[in-house]
């Protein structure tokens, strides 16, 4: 098989996780009595892992990088609906729109290295929006609705502005700049527990040595890997 062909095995796969995913987030809710709210949100069962096998505070403190639906695919959703505070973030305005109506702390901004305004790709299907400089990577040009300017800082300018410090829960999911956005944070001063970070978009090269080869630096272990994502726990705290 071929290496088109490959990629295309790959999202079928991924597809139909997400849709049994998607189908066992509707019908199974927690048996337990230590939470509020018993539904998980994940695409592939993200929080479901971390909840069960990770040990975090009752109520930690989350930052959710490229946000998007406020319930849909929310890898924070279910934390902070059982107390966690934290912020959303997220440059799509419309999905930031969606974002306000539910979740308790929202910012519209892209995070990049460079603050002020950037370019951003709208798209039609708000998952698949980015950057214009991402977009124009993926080997899949997914159908554009408009080029807009978008308010962009350092992720640490962000933290600062509500006075978060340490983050119990960080996920990075933005079509391709995890990486730019992890070196926009000042790690020594808020020291992730746990890290989920997307490896592959569908669109886009797969991402998973790079990111592993950035981690394997830091005093992360990898825990989880999922279709899309890397869970990383710090092993220094």
């Amino acid at each position: 098989m071929n290496s088109q062909g490959i990629k295309w095995t790959k999202v079928v796969e991924s597809v139909t996780k997400r849709q049994i995913n998607s189908l066992r987030n509707s019908l199974f809710k927690l048996n337990s009595g230590s939470v509020e709210y018993p539904r998980f949100h994940s695409q592939f069962g993200e929080d479901r892992y971390i909840y069960k096998n990770i040990d975090l505070p009752a109520k930690g403190v989350f930052v959710d990088v490229g946000a998007g639906h406020p319930t849909y695919l929310s890898n924070t959703y279910f934390f902070e609906k059982n107390g966690w505070t934290g912020i959303c973030i997220d440059a799509d305005p419309t999905q930031c729109e969606l974002l306000q109506q539910e979740r308790a702390t929202v910012e519209w901004a892209a995070i990049s290295s460079q603050e002020g305004k950037v370019e951003f790709a709208q798209s039609y299907f708000p998952s698949y929006s980015s950057t214009v400089e991402q977009a124009e990577k993926g080997y899949f040009r997914v159908p554009l609705k408009e080029v807009i300017k978008v308010p962009s800082y350092h992720l640490e300018t962000i933290l600062q502005k509500h006075r978060i410090g340490q983050i119990d829960l960080l996920d990075i999911d933005v079509e391709g700049s995890e990486i730019d956005v992890w070196k926009t944070l000042d790690y020594e001063k808020h020291k992730p527990k746990v890290v989920i970070i997307e490896y592959y978009t569908f669109g886009l090269d797969n991402d998973a040595n790079r990111i592993k080869a950035f981690f394997e630096k830091l005093p992360y272990r990898l825990v989880h890997t999922t279709c899309t994502n890397f869970i990383f726990v710090n092993t220094s705290l």
